[in-house]
């Protein structure tokens, strides 16, 4: 007999012998309550009181040596005991009652294993695919002892033993996967995550974590394994690759196999499945195949309603996505199912030209606002309509078409739009005073920067005006941040009096254009060369929140900011530079 053996029958007949000297109301009986002793043993063991505890637990296994409840909580507190091995006994009594409990069995390899008991543990491997030679568990759990104890070259000859035993060629796909991609090859993982997803797809959402967890080529064995999917003739597994697809954010492979399930459906699965493609696809931000999957379903709708509520979904998808060809047709189609004349065919149809204005050409621009005057004469929407239209034909640099679309069309909108054209031909003063009456429809804030740049107009001498003016246009063409930096750049052409007052102003073009580094830049000349100047205060506070972004210009902020406050203290900006100043500091400590 081994000294662990020995060491074994030792500790059992000392515990029985502990067992028998306890009082006659303390002794087990089969049939004995096991929730009360397991709660008793559990309490001792919450107290940590482990001697005690392994003795109720005793107890309990001699009444009843298959209760599993009762042998798992002994190995837990052998284990807080550091004497784990001695549940090796216990365990085996346990299997003489149970011996395919397949829990228990890969208790004892585990503890094997442990114990670096090697030959032992191959042995009850065996003994265990003996028994059980009809099902996958047991070569699922010894692959996952025989990893730990062996490498996983052997775990994986495990488990390819147990496909040959299995007679099937998907047998254990998705443990062999999970081997191979732990081993780097990452084609052989995916072949086999595909075998594993079943006939039933139900393991596809497992499978396409398995995929995202991958440390690097998760686009590439997506595409690999989508594209396995896709070619089954089975069609729950290629139902399982659009949802992989989907999941894995595949935006075209999605839409092709997508495509390709929906053939196969009837008209209840279709309904569902793409509704389901829908939800995904919108969750995913994957645009053409929400918008698809939208108009498909809205191709079965029955009322124009019904297929109105799923047009303004593709619009919402496809807007988020910057896809304007896709939402314009979807706008298109809800502007078409009102009736003619109401009013809410009247605002789709505003819709419309809006969405055509960025790219349409002058002519159909020009006469689908010629078509919407027509039919709508009074609409609220001309003035902000006739803008957006002028706005985008300035952009690309047709002032006549946009002076033409303006004609007779009158509001703050159109009137902003039209001192941008006066003063693009050179008239300042009627450009100027378009500007200012179009104060009055505007939101405060676009109206606080028409006053400014109005009033800085007249202020300004007739030849740094010139130059400000023009850069207003161009600004208002989307050229913000060219021409702030063309004009700062040529900014001592100008008289010296007007130089600080259209650098600030060149600065605001930049940062509205969205251009902050170059606002940043022409701030920071302004506070280095007219400190003296107004416009000093309010660029320095800028330039310092621009330079407070990052961790590196922390101090730089800081330091601009006691300069102005020092410099400046009586300045209109100064109680909100202290306030940035103190934020600032907190960030240091």
């Amino acid at each position: 007999m081994s000294i662990l053996m020995k060491s074994h029958v030792a500790w059992l007949v000392l515990v029985l012998c502990l067992v028998s000297a306890l009082p006659a109301s303390a002794q087990v009986r089969r049939g004995t309550d096991e929730g009360r002793l397991l709660r008793e043993a559990a309490s001792r063991e919450s107290q940590g009181d482990f001697d005690a505890a392994e003795v109720v637990l005793l107890q309990l296994l001699e009444a009843d040596p298959a209760s599993s409840g009762g042998l798992f909580a002994l190995e837990r507190v052998l284990r807080a005991k550091g004497q784990t091995a001695r549940i090796l006994l216990t365990v085996d009594a346990f299997l003489e009652k149970e011996p395919t409990s397949s829990g228990v069995r890969y208790l004892k390899l585990r503890v094997l294993s442990e114990l670096d008991s090697l030959q032992a543990l191959e042995r009850e491997a065996e003994i265990w695919f003996d028994l059980d030679d009809a099902s996958e568990v047991p070569y699922r759990e010894v692959a996952r002892v025989y990893e730990r104890a062996f490498g996983s070259d052997r775990a994986l000859r495990t488990l390819l033993a147990g496909r040959r035993a299995m007679k099937r060629d998907d047998a254990l796909a998705l443990e062999i996967g999970d081997l191979y991609a732990a081993a780097g090859d990452r084609d052989k993982a995916v072949d086999e995550w595909a075998l594993a997803v079943g006939d039933d797809g139900a393991q596809a959402a497992a499978i396409a974590r398995r995929v995202q967890g991958l440390p690097e080529g998760v686009e590439a064995a997506g595409k690999r394994l989508v594209l396995i999917l896709a070619d089954s003739d089975v069609l729950q597994r290629r139902r399982a690759g659009a949802r992989i697809a989907l999941d894995l954010r595949l935006e075209d492979e999605a839409l092709d196999i997508s495509r390709r399930v929906v053939a196969d459906l009837s008209e209840r699965q279709r309904a569902s499945f793409l509704a389901d493609v829908a939800r995904r696809a919108r969750e995913g931000d994957l645009a053409k195949t929400a918008s698809w999957a939208y108009d498909e379903l809205g191709q079965g709708a029955s009322t124009p309603a019904e297929r109105r509520q799923f047009d303004q979904r593709i619009l919402d998808v496809a807007l988020a996505a910057g896809d304007t060809a896709t939402a314009l047709d979807a706008q298109r189609r809800v502007a078409e199912s009102f009736s003619p004349g109401s009013v809410d065919r009247r605002r789709a149809t505003a819709q419309v030209i809006r969405l055509e204005s960025a790219g349409s050409d002058p002519d159909r621009l020009g006469e689908l606002l010629r078509d919407f005057r027509q039919e709508f004469p009074n609409a609220p929407e001309l003035d902000d309509l006739a803008a957006t239209v002028a706005r985008g034909l300035q952009a690309r640099g047709d002032s006549d078409g946009a002076t033409l679309v303006l004609d007779g069309i009158e509001g703050p909108r159109s009137g902003l739009e039209r001192a941008y054209l006066l003063m693009g031909v050179g008239d300042l003063e009627e450009g100027r005073q378009s500007l200012l009456g179009s104060i009055g429809g505007l939101p405060p804030e676009e109206a606080t920067e028409v006053i400014q740049f109005a009033a800085l107009l007249k202020r300004l001498s007739p030849d740094a005006a010139a130059v400000l003016a023009m850069a207003g246009v161009e600004a208002h063409r989307g050229q913000g941040a060219q021409v702030a930096a063309e004009v700062a750049a040529a900014i001592d052409d100008l008289p010296e009096e007007d130089r600080a007052s259209v650098l600030a102003e060149v600065a605001r073009m930049a940062e509205r254009a969205g251009s902050r580094a170059v606002a940043a830049s022409i701030r920071a000349r302004l506070v280095s060369d007219f400190s003296d100047t107004l416009e000093f205060g309010e660029a320095a506070l800028s330039l310092a929140r621009y330079e407070s972004r990052t961790p590196e210009g922390l101090s730089e902020a800081i330091s601009i900011l006691e300069d102005l406050i020092t410099s400046r203290p009586n300045a209109a900006v100064v109680p909100v530079a202290r306030l940035e100043l103190e934020r600032l500091r907190k960030r240091t400590r």
